[in-house]
């Protein structure tokens, strides 16, 4: 039977490089048997954290009325769980933070997920996405339901303008990973 997969596509830029590593995981994945879906952030309204805590005491259901209610849903029944995301000064885009920070209101009740990161940038070498890989491994380590786990990581560096990414190592990794859920 195949897994559920979640696909957090935070690029202000379709098509762009982020976006085209993570259509490639998703290409890999469905032909494994795989059901996918993709959300583009930036067609959402996510408001950001208001950090008062209600979502903590009412059973995870933040106060706030907008879209993440949908991802809540999404991610919750999810076996695999992609961010990606273009590195914006070293770290997550502002859409991506936002949702991070809203998934407090279900960081007890997320379990035995898979994560991965999909991430392109101007950056020359991977070196330059350290703090984005420990980033990424230290949100991971907040869902303390059990069972949750780093899947793979792929960055597209040296990629600026769209279609960068394109006939590079990066994409083949993407795909590979996608296909070896």
């Amino acid at each position: 039977m195949g897994k559920n997969v979640l696909v957090l596509a935070s690029s202000a830029r379709r098509h762009g490089n982020t976006d085209r590593l993570a259509d490639e995981f998703i290409r890999g994945a469905r032909e494994a048997g795989h059901q996918v879906e993709k959300i583009y952030l930036k067609d959402r309204k996510i408001n950001g954290c208001l950090g008062c805590g209600a979502c903590q005491r009412n059973g995870g259901s933040c106060v706030q009325k907008d879209d993440m209610s949908d991802i809540y849903e999404k991610w919750l029944a999810a076996d695999v769980v992609v961010l990606a995301s273009p590195v914006y000064f070293y770290t997550w885009t502002s859409q991506m933070k936002a949702v991070l920070d809203r998934t407090f209101a279900i960081e007890q009740k997320a379990k035995d997920t898979t994560f991965y990161l999909i991430s392109a940038g101007a950056a020359p070498t991977e070196d330059y996405m350290q703090l984005m890989l420990e980033s990424f491994r230290s949100y991971i380590g907040c869902f303390r339901a059990g069972g949750n786990k780093e899947g793979g990581y792929v960055f597209g560096v040296g990629t600026n303008t769209p279609g960068d990414v394109a006939g590079t190592d990066a994409m083949v990794r993407a795909y590979e990973m996608g296909r070896a859920l």
